[in-house]
């Protein structure tokens, strides 16, 4: 091989090296920090809501009133920390558990407030009812069933022949024989006591007492009647007492 065939190979062009521009610095990318869920958020809001739940039950709700404040506190706690410039998530959630604690508080107020009121008109019925009881016992005691009256009046007739009339109170008794109608008019603090008034046919020696024979009985205190009884017949018996006011 000779000298002449071998060709000589041109240099490779190289690339020109780039001057480095004085004073450049790579910019470094943001990183991103992932944001945790508020602990104090969910701790309210799950007191707001336990408060809320136990706000309508009597006596109870007492519990949920310091619910309601703790709740009302973590909230507030985790509002900042929940911020645009906070490192925590959930700034929703603890919005709601301040609007729930907020009305949990409002609702146990309301509703002492009824409780109570009910609870002392109840308190207050038993108590007059208990004055009641004594105020009729003592007044049993004495024989009053009529307090306040001023006139009792008792009153008999009979259609056919004469009629037995008994009459009295506490125990006592009178009788007496009547002939068509009879009338009694008592006044005064007896006016208030437990009269009675019974009546029925004589015995009649002639025949007996006539079928249709009527006897009837009434008492009427200060013009109010209080007890009305009729018969029909020779067994006809009628029996009035101021007690028959309450039945």
């Amino acid at each position: 091989m000779t000298n002449q065939n071998m060709q000589p190979q041109a240099p490779t062009p190289q690339q020109p090296i780039q001057p480095q521009q004085p004073g450049y610095t790579p910019i470094a990318q943001p990183q991103t920090i992932e944001k945790h869920m508020s602990a104090l958020g969910i701790t309210g809001f799950v007191l707001a809501i336990l408060a809320l739940v136990l706000s309508w039950i009597p006596i109870v709700n007492n519990m949920a009133f310091v619910f309601a404040i703790a709740g009302l506190v973590f909230a507030l706690f985790a509002l900042h920390a929940t911020g645009k410039k906070g490192k925590r998530k959930g700034r929703a959630l603890v919005v709601a558990a301040l609007v729930i604690s907020l009305i949990s508080g409002g609702v146990v107020l309301y509703t002492q407030s009824v409780y109570g009121k009910a609870a002392d008109q109840v308190s207050k019925s038993l108590d007059d009812a208990s004055k009641q009881l004594k105020h009729d016992s003592e007044n049993y005691e004495k024989g009053i069933v009529n307090e306040g009256a001023k006139e009792l009046k008792m009153q008999v007739t009979i259609s056919n022949g004469d009629s037995e009339v008994i009459y009295g109170m506490d125990g006592g008794s009178s009788n007496e024989t009547i002939t068509g109608s009879w009338e009694k008019t008592i006044t005064g603090d007896d006016a208030q006591k437990a009269w009675t008034v019974s009546a029925y046919p004589s015995f009649n020696l002639d025949g007996d007492t006539p079928d249709d024979t009527q006897v009837t009985c009434t008492i009427t205190v200060d013009g109010k009647q209080v007890s009305h009884k009729e018969a029909t017949g020779d067994s006809a018996n009628v029996h009035c007492s101021v007690y028959d006011k309450d039945n």
